[in-house]
């Protein structure tokens, strides 16, 4: 019993110290993206039938300089400066293209204007500017799609890519087939 006294805050404190040996992910400063899953919720509201779409994707980064802020802070925030003001292509920093399948190929679909996308904001992981390494997932949340514009069972998929703040493009990942009104 002597020796178990003796010797239990050393057991206690191994697991601690090794634990604080754990080294830090190197990872590059542009983001790398791999596609993880899309949740699918089917509802029916006035007769017309809609599809909410999660998109989850994982992430890496290594300087952790992920996200923009959705609503301004005030007129000097960076997050809705140029390079991020609303006329610029880097105002959004979530980039979904929606491919729709004909046959054995896939398409793009065929949006009535350019403005209309299903690109976005997806906000700050880190809570400061500081750099550092950023692993994790982000979940984007698209809800424009009801049988009066797509067809029951059509199958569509999504090519994404990211940008951090530094500008730098992530890779493009696609997401697996998606049916559409299957929760029918």
């Amino acid at each position: 019993m002597k020796h178990l006294l003796k010797y239990s805050a050393a057991l206690l404190l191994l697991p601690l110290l090794m634990s604080s040996c754990r080294e830090e992910p190197n990872y590059p400063d542009e983001p790398e993206i791999s596609f993880n899953r899309v949740d699918q919720f089917t509802y029916t509201k006035n007769r017309i039938t809609f599809d909410s779409l999660v998109v989850v994707v994982d992430f890496q980064d290594g300087d952790g300089d992920l996200g923009l802020r959705r609503k301004s802070q005030g007129e000097g925030d960076p997050d809705f400066k140029a390079p991020f003001d609303q006329s610029s292509p880097f105002f959004n920093n979530f980039f979904v293209n929606l491919q729709i399948k004909r046959g054995s190929r896939y398409v793009p679909f065929p949006f009535s204007s350019e403005f209309l996308n299903f690109n976005g904001r997806f906000p700050r992981l880190a809570t400061d500017d500081k750099s550092e390494v950023l692993e994790g997932q982000v979940k984007y949340t698209l809800t424009n799609f009801s049988d009066d514009i797509f067809d029951p069972r059509d199958t569509v998929r999504f090519e994404i890519f990211i940008y951090d703040r530094a500008l730098h493009k992530s890779n493009v990942v696609y997401s697996n087939d998606v049916v559409l009104f299957q929760g029918l």
